[in-house]
């Protein structure tokens, strides 16, 4: 996926540049010849994790293991999938940029001037996300060491407080090394075997450093795709706004010079108004399966943790935790971008109402009740088709959540 007409805008008008550079480092987007990169990190994650956590179990019958076993088998299979569904959605995401690019042209007219009101919002967004982005970056590089490190001291405190047969110092017990992912590897003793402990251990690591660049890519590159829907809808709504500044064209004459500036100005905000609507149907594709998978993953989430908290308190729920923050908040990040998607998509039909409507020709008229009509459509992305991502679904989702929570309680209790 080339991208050269994105990055003909200026540095401060370009769309998602840290996502792009990181997409393109793993060969996602960029030059074809780099798509091995990212075909061998799918891989290696999958070899590490995902491959003999699915087909050779937990290697525990404990319920808290079995718990966190499948609580991380969940969190990198849904962020393994969302990715890889973005990779046959890449043209759409070349169209995506292409239309954002357009938009942004037309808003500043092609002028880098600081007191206009669109170029300074873009720029403003764009700092904010950029900002966000690389604090997320840094976030994630600390999540595979959060994972293993704890268990390894664990394991270190045990070890060197063995007797030399491999028991503890009071010898009733046999050593168990603390596994950061609960799963057995490909039959090694793993959890008994200091050599095969410790090589788990460092491929663990390995596969996490690849788990947080994916969810770098995948949680980054989706919160920012809704949130430049939100600000194209802004952008049209300023224009719109100027609309009113301008002298009203005489109904009667549509030859006069100032019916004829403003019916070009409209036809501008129109088409804007109309690439602003592409724009989300892009986004729409691209990420409603992802944001249905992450839906699903959030209810299964909430309802292990609580599980997991009613029946055992152990070294264990620090990690389980740290996945069921990780889920709530993405989940939250996707419904609260998707609340403002659609409230600032409706703000375009009141900023048209706004305006001295009256006072224009018929003309004109018509143009306005083109973009009242299309604001009046319940714009915003969905999950899979289900329904329209929003604050409100998410409160239902932590309702549905409690609910399947005490059903399930109830069943573990009568076994």
């Amino acid at each position: 996926m080339e991208l050269s007409y994105h990055r003909s805008l200026p540095p401060e008008l370009q769309i998602m540049p840290f996502q792009l550079r990181c997409m393109e480092l793993i060969g996602l987007v960029g030059p074809k010849g780099r798509f091995y990169r990212f075909v061998l990190a799918f891989g290696w994650g999958t070899f590490v994790i995902l491959l003999p956590k699915s087909v050779l179990g937990i290697g525990s019958s404990e319920l808290d293991a079995i718990i966190k076993g499948f609580a991380e088998l969940l969190f990198e299979g849904n962020l393994f999938i969302a990715v890889a569904s973005l990779v046959p959605k890449l043209p759409l995401v070349k169209r995506l940029l292409h239309v954002l690019s357009e938009i942004f042209r037309q808003a500043t007219h092609d002028k880098h001037d600081a007191k206009d009101q669109c170029y300074a919002l873009i720029c403003e967004q764009n700092s904010k996300i950029d900002k966000f982005c690389k604090f997320y970056f840094i976030y994630c590089c600390f999540g595979p060491f959060v994972f293993c490190i704890p268990a390894m001291v664990t394991s270190y405190v045990r070890y060197f407080g063995t007797t030399n047969n491999g028991t503890n110092a009071n010898g009733s017990e046999h050593l168990w090394f603390e596994l950061p992912m609960e799963q057995e590897f490909y039959w090694l003793p793993i959890r008994t075997n200091f050599a095969c402990y410790h090589l788990f251990l460092a491929l663990s690591l390995s596969a996490n450093c690849v788990c947080s660049y994916m969810s770098v890519i995948k949680v980054s590159t989706l919160l920012i795709m809704i949130k430049y829907c939100s600000l194209v809808y802004r952008l049209v709504a300023i224009r719109i706004r100027d609309l009113g500044k301008l002298p009203p064209g005489r109904k009667q004459d549509e030859t006069d010079e100032d019916e004829r500036t403003k019916m070009v100005m409209v036809k501008e905000v129109v088409e804007m108004h109309e690439k602003a609507l592409e724009a989300t149907d892009l986004v729409e594709k691209v990420i409603n399966i992802p944001i249905a998978m992450q839906f699903m993953a959030c209810i299964l989430f909430w309802c292990m943790t609580m599980v997991y908290v009613s029946t055992n308190i152990n070294f264990n729920l620090f990690n389980v935790m740290v996945l069921f923050w990780l889920s709530l908040i993405e989940t939250y990040g996707y419904s609260y971008l998707g609340t403002e998607l659609n409230e600032d998509a409706k703000a375009v039909g009141h900023a048209v109402y706004d305006l001295p409507w009256y006072e224009d020709s018929a003309q004109l008229q018509r143009y306005y009740r083109l973009m009242i009509q299309r604001s009046q459509q319940n714009t915003g992305v969905t999950a899979a088709k289900f329904f329209i991502v929003g604050i409100e679904k998410f409160g239902k989702v932590v309702n549905l959540s409690y609910s399947y929570y005490l059903v399930l309680k109830d069943v573990l209790d009568r076994l």
